[in-house]
């Protein structure tokens, strides 16, 4: 066969057809090769890495002179010199508060986005996706990739959004949909939990004419006050005695003169319509800041302002330096009206808790049928030094006197039988050691207590030993290769809301900066569980589809080497850099070596670390990583003695 084989070559070099069999074979040959190399070239390019220049993002109304140690601005959150990666979208030429100078809205389309009702809930291939943009091309092509390495998907499509707060509903087809609403008019929505699109509504275009009159109170004695930058971290419920979907909106005031208003609207993207004020804060006796211009007297009965020592010093203080007024607010004692979250305790009632640093998180409850405050409740007065309740402002459930947390949120699971309240203590910015807090009480008004039954209201400055700290600043090996910005870890974690799905599954949200230098900031979305004392503990990484197994791992999976990260106690405010990470083998034996000593122990899917200094418990999870190709590797995350421990391998 071979000399006959060589035989018909040889007459084909004398046929008169040879040429075009050769350059028929040839382009085969080409065609086969290029689609092989095309494909190689697609998998590479995964993840398209988009270099942005420092003047792109750069906040336009930047007011760094405030005080930030007191959450004097958030309009200071700054997207500047960022590197975007695996869609972390960046909205060029736009302020980081997604406004221009004359409050529009330029976020209406962005990098790798477009109609996200094209998303298809149960893949990730992004079918919707302009094939003009490389980043499309290279997704379309991961999503088909067969590569057996790549074993997560890819999180395509990412948004910056301050502050987000999730609510769960459906979309103008009526298909379950996931929204989160954020600082400065920045909203997104997302089928999956992963990739997220943002969208506008009437607010982004006529913001200054619907909140009128809650600007009205927050521009008082501030000549150089602009909207535009003032509306912050809005928190959005379904309220099923309206039948309406209800917004609480942070409209802030530079002294203090804040205000959280309630608007209404019949779909989660608007039509949104003002109703009116809920609370203020920084109101005085003095004219511009008169107590009569707010519903004090309505809430209090207090029609001469006797209580006015509650609420005021005798030396005024400027909370803004540019700010024509002095105020008197008493900041130490008295809350800041923002931060709002809005939740249903276990028999119906609507209650609202709200605050930032400053004074104090406050709770009060809510008239079902308005959606605005229930006037009918009445609230004592305690000891002004550490008051617990308060005429006008509800009932202090976290916090105390001048002492640091903000961005409160509270979930009841009825799983557990308890309240969580989140808080977040530091300051915003990447070198601020912005952290998320745990509690938890039976009641939702509180007491709320953390891991070693510490009162979250109790007093104290320091806030070390205060609330179970559930993520600070980490970094992990497989992050080195990760294409969304964390390749040298992240920071400032924060501002978080929380919820539970439908099938019982239980999610973290919140928006983290990175450790690159500048304050880029994107939103990310944790799995949590209950460990076996009913504390939520949450995962090491982001949530990439990954499901724990309620019947457990083998020896094999569990046993090994850990990258390990304790994420302490530290509530520093200022210059905090990364936390350690650390090396902690589990031995098949049950013992611990490494940066920990002890023993462990597990049941399913729960596991119990115990060291001589205490016992942590929590949970083993294998999900996927968040490298590059997303391999699949067993995690753990347990608490213990006020702080969380991840640990990966």
């Amino acid at each position: 066969m071979v000399k006959q084989t060589k035989k018909r070559g040889k007459n084909l070099l004398n046929s008169k057809h040879y040429l075009k069999s050769i350059i028929t074979l040839l382009m085969v040959v080409i065609l086969v090769f290029g689609g092989i190399v095309g494909c190689k070239k697609d998998d590479s390019q995964e993840n398209d890495v988009t270099t942005v220049s420092e003047n792109d993002n750069k906040d336009k109304n930047d007011t760094s002179d405030t005080d930030k140690s007191d959450d004097s601005t958030k309009s200071d959150e700054t997207s500047e010199g960022d590197t975007t990666l695996e869609g972390d979208t960046t909205e060029n030429g736009s302020t980081e508060d997604g406004s221009t100078k004359d409050g529009t809205n330029n976020n209406t389309t962005e990098n790798n986005e477009t109609n996200s009702n094209s998303i298809n809930s149960n893949t990730t291939n992004n079918n919707g996706i302009n094939s003009n943009t490389t980043q499309a091309t290279t997704t379309k092509a991961a999503s088909n990739n067969t590569d057996s390495t790549i074993k997560g998907t890819a999180i395509t499509k990412r948004v910056s959004v301050h502050d987000p707060s999730i609510v769960v509903g459906t979309d103008s087809s009526g298909k379950k949909c996931y929204y989160i609403f954020g600082s400065h008019l920045d909203w997104a929505k997302s089928y999956d939990l992963q990739n997220w699109t943002k969208f506008t509504n009437n607010l982004n275009t006529d913001f200054r004419n619907v909140f009128k009159t809650a600007f009205d109170w927050s521009d008082n004695g501030d000549s150089q006050y602009d909207p535009a930058g003032n509306m912050w971290a809005p928190d959005v419920i379904y309220n099923t005695t309206m039948k309406k979907w209800c917004m609480y909106m942070s409209i802030n005031g530079r002294s203090w003169n804040s205000s959280i208003v309630l608007l209404t609207a019949d779909s989660l993207e608007g039509k949104w319509t003002y109703v009116g004020p809920v609370v203020y804060s920084g109101f005085t006796d003095s004219d511009t800041y008169s107590y009569t211009q707010t519903d004090y007297v309505k809430a209090t009965g207090d029609t001469s302002f006797a209580k006015k020592s509650r609420y005021n010093k005798t030396t005024g203080e400027q909370f803004i330096r540019n700010v024509t007024v002095i105020s008197t607010w008493n900041s130490s004692t008295g809350p800041h009206a923002i931060d709002p979250s809005v939740t249903y305790d276990a028999s119906g009632k609507l209650w609202m808790c709200y605050g930032s640093w400053s004074g104090g998180i406050w709770i009060f409850e809510l008239d079902e049928s308005t959606g605005l405050r229930d006037y009918s409740v009445k609230y004592a007065e305690s000891d002004l030094t550490n008051a617990t309740t308060d005429p006008y402002f509800g009932k202090k459930i976290s916090g105390t006197t001048g002492a640091q947390g903000e961005g409160a949120y509270i979930v009841y699971d009825k799983d557990a039988g308890y309240y969580y309240l989140y808080v977040s203590y530091g300051w915003l910015g990447v070198d601020g050691g912005y952290q998320i807090r745990l509690f938890r009480s039976k009641s939702i008004d509180g007491t709320y207590e953390d891991w070693d039954g510490t009162r979250a209201n109790a007093r104290g400055s320091n806030r070390d030993g205060i609330g179970i700290k559930l993520m600070g600043n980490y970094n992990f090996s497989s992050l080195s290769t990760n294409t969304a910005n964390a390749t040298k870890g992240y920071k400032s974690p924060g501002h978080n809301s929380a919820f539970i799905d439908s099938d019982g599954s239980r999610y973290l949200i919140y928006h983290t900066r990175f450790n690159l230098g500048n304050e880029w900031h994107a939103v990310r979305v944790h799995q949590q569980f209950l460990n076996e004392d009913g504390w939520l503990v949450t995962a090491v990484y982001e949530n990439l589809g990954s499901k724990i197994s309620t019947t457990g791992y083998t020896m094999n999976e569990m046993a090994g080497k850990y990258e390990m990260v304790n994420m302490g106690t530290s509530s520093l405010t200022a210059n905090v850099g990364m936390l350690s990470t650390q090396s902690l083998t589990l031995n098949a034996d049950g013992t611990m070596s490494g940066s920990m000593t002890g023993t462990w122990t597990y049941n399913k899917q729960y596991v119990t670390l115990k060291t001589s200094a205490g016992t942590y418990k929590g949970v083993f999870f294998k999900q996927f990583n968040e490298s590059k190709n997303h391999e699949e590797v067993m995690t753990f995350t347990v608490i213990g003695l006020d702080t969380s421990i991840w640990g990966t391998k």
